[in-house]
């Protein structure tokens, strides 16, 4: 006889998306206004009536079909059959995808967004980013990332690449295959281990159920679906006592402007919205690159790029273009990769690797 599937409180919760102004709340205004607005507000604040029999009924006759294209998920839910595809995930949790869109992108990108503009202090591990590496709202927005879309049952201080990577799609309003996550993450559950089966998604999976079946009515155990603890407003506010200190940066892009469109590269350093350096050693080290670097790419070919920057309206900058800031306040662009600054921050080149502006799924 199969083992009873577990029920975990502590993921696919609800997200605190009308949290009481006041106190260390007021301090994440920002982030929540844009989880509200973003692709995934749905999906982290649907919030149905789940029935244990339900769920237990999905679980144990689930199947992944891979005769047919696409591929569905099948099962039985109150004596009826139900099929669930990619594209049944994508309308009803309402997540805007496209069936193109990656799951993944490359991990220098992925890594350079998280150093650089959401103060990731962390040892560079491309599958592996820490909530604690890094502050307050960038804090909050990974542990929603966690204890709502992740797939697990257990362990809420890291996430895997392609959680990350869907953060930063968020951040720069890129495409990411939600969709696509989600599926693959039901289909890992029906093939996994009994000892490691669990209940997964069951917001989501009820979601999908009623979906399937309109008019089915709640029987059974109800299973009681925590929303996201508001204490945790004033923790991540605190850096703790790891080190290094995660560095405190502000919000960008897509989360402060409904209107941004992210440019058609991979390149998410652009003039109008990349922070200047603000310490000496930053500057030197740019000072530095120039001489060791000398005529990379031509002098004349740098003025004749930064003339073609400063004649373009556009926020977008050329897939093989890196933006610096010169002494006599112009930007311009070039072929460069540097290095880690004393500072904590890295600039990426996202130049002429052969790869640049190419997706790819794990």
């Amino acid at each position: 006889m199969a083992m009873a599937r577990a029920f975990t409180d502590e993921f696919n919760l609800l997200a605190n998306t009308e949290p009481e102004w006041k106190g260390a709340a007021l301090q994440y205004r920002e982030i929540v206004d844009f989880l509200n607005r973003s692709r995934i507000s749905y999906a982290i604040s649907a919030n149905p009536t789940v029935s244990r029999p339900y769920m237990e009924q999905f679980w144990e006759t689930a199947e992944h079909d891979c005769t047919v294209s696409p591929n569905v998920i099948r099962a039985t839910v109150d004596g009826r059959a139900i099929a669930i595809s990619e594209d049944t995930i994508r309308r009803v949790l309402q997540f805007g995808d496209l069936a193109t869109d990656p799951t993944s992108y490359l991990d220098y990108y992925v890594d350079g967004c998280w150093r650089h503009r959401m103060g990731y202090v962390g040892a560079r591990d491309y599958a592996s980013y820490k909530k604690m590496w890094v502050l307050d709202q960038w804090r909050y927005f990974a542990h929603i990332m966690i204890v709502c879309i992740l797939s697990r049952k257990a362990g809420k201080d890291a996430m895997g690449h392609d959680l990350a990577a869907a953060m930063v799609g968020l951040s720069l309003n890129r495409g990411y295959n939600f969709s696509r996550y989600i599926f693959k993450a039901l289909n890992d559950q029906i093939n996994t281990g009994e000892r490691f089966r669990f209940l997964l998604y069951p917001r989501f999976v009820q979601l999908l159920i009623d979906d399937a079946l309109p008019n089915l009515r709640a029987i059974g155990e109800r299973l009681q679906v925590k929303r996201v603890d508001k204490r945790v407003f004033a923790q991540f506010l605190k850096p703790g006592s790891v080190e290094p200190t995660p560095a405190h940066t502000e919000l960008f892009r897509n989360l402060l402007n409904e209107a941004y469109v992210a440019p058609e590269d991979l390149n998410w350093y652009s003039p109008n919205s990349a922070p200047e350096l603000s310490d000496d050693s930053g500057e030197e080290q740019e000072e530095e690159h120039d001489d060791d670097e000398g005529d990379v790419g031509g002098a004349e070919e740098s003025d004749s790029e930064a003339t073609e920057s400063d004649s373009s309206d556009s926020d977008d900058t050329p897939s093989q273009a890196h933006p610096r800031r010169l002494r006599d306040g112009k930007y311009v662009m070039g072929l460069y990769l540097l290095g880690a600054s004393v500072a904590g921050q890295l600039l990426y080149n996202w130049g002429d690797d052969g790869h640049q502006g190419d997706y790819h799924d794990p």
